[in-house]
């Protein structure tokens, strides 16, 4: 249906919807009436980033000096365009420009995220490379970084890793999903055969010493994850979407023996998707993504909490489309997403149940496409890309504020 192949451009293509979704122009009246504009909202400061066309897919701080920020440059190659990983790093006691630093030799494709537990331990992790292909995930050991491969299941064809949450050098999730390769039906005639396949929800696992993909409940018969986060070892939560009929919000948890599928959260939509997750504890987490209200709908920006008990949404802004990020704060949330009509990004702050402005940054003629956001503190970080007018690719975008 309409609706499920929308759901699927979203979670499947990822963050490859900052390449090729321009957009309609952001305007300051625009972005300011989608996040419900606050005249005391913080201001926000840009980086100032090497230039390139990439996108950033998000940002660490792997240290208590120290912030990473990560993703991949797009290269035209003629006939189609490729892309390579993209580390930039940046001395916060300093005031000297970000710099871009080699990740592991030989490494190719996507960065979709990254994770530190400290300056000693830390990965980046993107998609899988051609037919029955690893995901080359990268690991950092304070010194260098090396390619760690993640196996895909039999007969994958595509596929990758979409989030990741590390908790400690011999602990780390990994989730994404899998194209696997159901048929092949040859062309009488000669042509191409008819690939009949299915997609499927995937967590991979670092144990210290190699990844290994986890065995899942399936909701669905086509499903993916697209986030995940962890409180502590008993403690991991993963989140996505189901793809059908009625597609719908998928939660998996951990409790430190074996994954399970909760039930549907009441998201109040026809449709609905969960794109990020940000877990405080077993009686507080956040998920965010968007629902759908009917076949024409876009999407409208879906916010909800677990308690322990139940799931409780909370209403966005109107004009409020998908959420793709989030992030903890001393009393609840930060999340960034798009309008529902594309013309630009938007971040709000959900604190007591309310929800507030950010004030995202909107410029005429200038299109900013916040992807993920990450705190320290007080301190917001907003990772993506902006579009200057006539320009082919985007560039890559890392706004900050405080709170």
């Amino acid at each position: 249906m309409a609706v499920a192949v929308r759901t699927r451009l979203l979670l499947l293509g990822t963050v490859s919807a900052l390449v090729i979704g321009g957009g309609l122009p952001a305007t300051a009246s625009a972005a300011s009436a989608a996040s419900g504009a606050d005249a005391s909202a913080p201001r926000w400061s840009a980086a100032k980033l090497p230039g390139g066309d990439t996108v950033l897919s998000g940002s660490v701080r792997p240290d208590a000096h120290t912030t990473w920020t990560a993703g991949f440059r797009i290269v035209d190659e003629g006939d189609g365009i490729s892309f390579l990983p993209v580390l930039y790093t940046h001395d916060d006691r300093r005031d000297g420009p970000w710099t871009e630093v080699p990740t592991a030799p030989g490494a190719v494709g996507r960065i979709n995220a990254l994770a530190a537990t400290s300056a000693r331990d830390a990965w980046l992790v993107g998609d899988a490379g051609g037919e029955g292909e690893p995901v080359m995930t990268e690991h950092w050991d304070g010194r260098s970084w090396r390619v760690k491969p993640a196996a895909m299941p039999a007969n994958s064809i595509g596929g990758g890793l979409l989030g990741i949450a590390a908790l400690a050098p011999d602990d780390a999730w990994a989730v994404g999903w899998a194209q696997v390769l159901d048929e092949r039906i040859p062309d009488p005639d000669g042509g191409p055969s008819q690939i009949v396949d299915h997609q499927e929800g995937l967590v991979q696992h670092w144990d210290g010493h190699a990844w290994h993909r986890v065995d899942l409940p399936e909701p669905y018969a086509n499903w993916a994850l697209n986030g995940i986060s962890a409180s502590g070892p008993k403690d991991v939560w993963a989140v996505g979407s189901g793809f059908g009929d009625d597609d719908q919000p998928v939660v998996l948890h951990y409790d430190g023996r074996s994954w399970t599928v909760l039930p549907t959260p009441p998201y109040g939509g026809l449709y609905g998707e969960f794109n990020e997750v940000v877990a405080n504890g077993p009686r507080d987490v956040w998920a965010v993504g968007r629902t759908l209200l009917d076949e024409k709908d876009r999407g409208h920006a879906l916010i909800m909490h677990w308690n322990g008990r139940t799931w409780t949404r909370t209403d966005g802004p109107a004009d409020a489309g998908a959420l793709t990020g989030a992030a903890v704060t001393a009393d609840g949330i930060v999340a960034v997403g798009r309008t529902v009509r594309g013309e630009g990004g938007y971040a709000l702050r959900v604190s007591g149940g309310r929800v507030t402005s950010l004030d995202f940054p909107a410029a005429e003629g200038t299109t900013y496409s916040p992807w993920k956001v990450s705190t320290a503190g007080r301190e917001v970080a907003v990772s993506g890309t902006l579009r200057y007018p006539r320009q082919s690719f985007p560039q890559p975008m890392l706004l900050t504020t405080r709170l």
